[in-house]
């Protein structure tokens, strides 16, 4: 029998292990959707499949919600300020690595190298 999960909760959402505060939970989804857009607008590869990225999107979405302040404190808040701004609709990745690439050059080759070197490790 198929089990599906409760409400607010997604087949795919990210497991975090250990000890993350809820502002590192989203940094760690923000950063993981930097990294697939990356691989998925720059290099056309994936490295999530669609339905594992857009759980992620959505579990960022709810994470937002519930927790406002630190989602503004986030490392990556000027990359991801108006992501689910009415509450259904996404920013796309490839804006959000529009805006990295204009401001900050450095953070756009690191998760550069990320993705490359998750593509590298799904082989």
């Amino acid at each position: 029998m198929l089990s599906l999960p409760l409400p607010g909760k997604w087949l795919s959402e990210m497991k975090f292990g250990g000890e993350f505060n809820e502002l590192e939970k989203i940094q760690l989804l923000q950063r993981s959707i930097l990294v697939n857009s990356f691989a998925y607008y720059e290099l056309n590869e994936n490295i999530l499949s669609d339905f594992q990225y857009d759980d992620n999107g959505k579990q960022l979405a709810e994470m937002k919600k519930q927790y406002p302040e630190e989602f503004k404190q986030s490392r990556y808040y000027p990359y991801f300020h108006d992501y689910c701004a009415d509450g259904t609709h996404y920013t796309s990745g490839f804006d959000l690595l529009e805006r990295v690439r204009k401001t900050d050059d450095k953070l756009y080759r690191y998760i550069w190298m990320d993705a490359l070197m998750a593509l590298d490790r799904k082989k």
